[in-house]
């Protein structure tokens, strides 16, 4: 297959990307050395939080999140169904029972009105875990969502794969973990820096933190006051598995951090432009956020009324994949996947907004080495194809 001009979403890997990753690779350590460990320190230092642990994927630094707060059958998974299904990672294998709530449909984001309606989600068992996911880039009033629980026993783990280097409504960056317990990052070649796959989880709790560093490494805790007596002693305390980033990762996402506001900057211009070409256009509606300048976006995120313009989602896809533009659908609603709807009634007509959203959604080209005279080439095709009856 001829790959595309315009992918939706590649990795932009420069020279000293590449010489960052041959040091590593000639490096006396190339698992659990010195980069990681930097990795971790300039991603927490930059965030403003405490402390950071480093994973092998953005859906085990959720999973390891629920490990570290020992999550069960009994706890609740507040969250939303327009999500990658690693969301649930934190307490689906647990037993942990997913409560979905409807977006509002200007940013895609969990409706924070409609959730604050739903308060309080308290029982004689199990606790409430809220999972905000900042959709595309866009981080959800946090500070916000942190007021509205009442429950003492509640606890907030953020799903920031989209949103590194944003910030929240209140000026701080997500990361920060100021209203949450933990927030965790993805480093997939999509996202806007990579380390090939990884992921990261941020916290100021120092218990959350050990727990973190317990997950990744089967387990293991060398702490024991034993070990100084004997060095090759340590003790097993769960049964996890070997979840650790190697050096050639941290390598590659450490170098391409040092650029993270740089490359902020450039998709958020990229995301200006579509908005300007896009904004007077009927049937077609843009994420709205209340400043452009505190996103980092990932997603260049279009709705598209099909229907008014007499096309469907596949021919209009087919149509630019044709003219070299990739575009992809993000997401489909959780609740429709196999896996949770044969265990369940029909679930679209509670979330109205989100299926809405779904029929209409369509993710545009958004990536690093895009340029802004591209953008319009994809805009004028995409218009043409949408417009020619």
């Amino acid at each position: 297959m001829d790959p595309l001009t315009f992918p939706y979403a590649k990795q932009s890997i420069n020279e000293n990307d590449a010489e960052a990753v041959r040091q590593a690779l000639f490096s006396p350590y190339i698992t659990r050395g010195k980069d990681v460990e930097e990795f971790e320190r300039s991603v927490a230092d930059y965030c403003g939080a405490r402390y950071a642990v480093a994973f092998n994927s953005g859906t085990t630094a959720l999973a390891a999140s629920g490990f570290a707060i020992d999550v069960n059958r009994h706890d609740r998974l507040i969250t939303t169904p327009n999500t990658f299904v690693g969301t649930l990672a934190v307490g689906w294998h647990e037993g942990a029972e997913p409560i979905f709530v409807d977006i509002e449909r200007e940013t895609a984001n969990m409706d924070l009105a409609l959730l604050e309606k739903m308060e309080p989600f308290q029982s004689t068992r199990g606790r409430s875990i809220y999972l905000p996911v900042h959709f595309g880039g866009i981080p959800i009033d946090l500070g916000r969502l942190n007021r509205m629980i009442s429950d003492p026993e509640a606890l907030i783990i953020e799903d920031a794969a989209h949103a590194l280097g944003s910030y929240y409504p209140d000026g701080t960056k997500v990361g920060s973990c100021y209203d949450s317990a933990m927030t965790c990052f993805s480093f997939h070649p999509a996202k806007q820096i990579t380390s090939g796959e990884g992921g990261m989880v941020l916290t100021n709790d120092e218990t959350l933190f050990n727990r973190l560093k317990l997950y990744r490494n089967n387990g293991i805790d060398r702490s024991s006051p034993k070990s100084e007596t004997y060095p090759w002693y340590y003790e097993v305390k769960a049964i996890t598995g070997n979840f650790h980033m190697n050096e050639l990762q941290a390598s590659l996402g450490l170098s391409q951090f040092k650029r993270i506001d740089s490359i902020a900057a450039h998709r958020r211009e990229l995301m200006k432009r579509y908005f300007d070409k896009l904004k007077n256009e009927k049937g077609i509606r843009l994420v709205k956020t209340q400043d452009l300048e505190k996103i980092s976006f990932h997603l260049a995120l279009l709705q598209i009324d099909f229907e008014f313009f007499k096309k469907t989602r596949e021919e209009v896809m087919n149509k630019l994949k044709e003219k070299g533009i990739g575009t992809q659908v993000h997401y489909i609603p959780i609740y429709k996947h196999p896996f949770f709807a044969e265990r369940k009634t029909d679930l679209s007509s509670y979330f109205p907004e989100t299926e809405t959203y779904y029929k209409q959604c369509l993710s545009f080209p958004l990536y690093t080495d895009l340029k802004l005279e591209e953008v319009d080439l994809i805009v004028e095709a995409l218009l043409g194809i949408l417009n020619n009856p």
